[in-house]
């Protein structure tokens, strides 16, 4: 697995439901791999996101429009095949929540993990953005039922990958 460095722009999603992390930054090799900026992204995000409308269940429809293509474009550097292995095992998952009946603590425990992944992926790393830790932070620290991961995160993270063909940015890794 690949991993990612520095976060480019601004921060994922709506601005009141995570913190910004490495707003600004620069990626590529030398990038800010330090104790510190990992400790900064693996910090619980205040507030955690929200899947829901208020006082609704209908998914809130910026999580898999504006909030996603924000997310994309902080991604722009990921290479699909990257992102592709960390949908894999959210779809895994989903199968596992749809057909077996996956309970919230595995749910948690799966999120949790997909964090881990993504920080010592991003620690292997130097072209990488920050951000996809963020991001798999947030969303560790958000999903806290069955209902979440199905009806809000896995959706929103569908649509980043969706949003993520947009503004993958090949150019900068030397693809053509």
């Amino acid at each position: 697995m690949s991993g990612f460095g520095r976060s480019h722009g601004p921060g994922v999603g709506s601005s009141s439901t995570h913190r910004n992390h490495g707003a600004g930054g620069a990626s590529g090799a030398g990038g800010d791999h330090g104790r510190e900026r990992i400790e900064d992204l693996l910090r619980e995000p205040k507030p955690p996101p929200t899947y829901f409308a208020p006082n609704s269940r209908a998914v809130r429809a910026s999580l898999l429009g504006t909030e996603a293509e924000t997310v994309a474009r902080g991604l722009a550097t990921v290479p699909a095949s990257q992102l592709r292995r960390f949908y894999a095992e959210v779809m895994a998952l989903k199968r596992r929540a749809e057909l077996a009946g996956a309970d919230d603590a595995e749910i948690q425990a799966q999120m949790t993990l997909l964090r881990a992944k993504a920080a010592y992926s991003w620690k292997r790393g130097k072209n990488y953005p920050g951000e996809l830790v963020s991001f798999f932070n947030r969303h560790a620290f958000g999903v806290k039922t069955r209902d979440d991961f199905l009806r809000g995160f896995q959706p929103h993270f569908e649509a980043v990958i969706a949003f993520h063909k947009v503004f993958e940015n090949k150019n900068e890794r030397g693809e053509g």
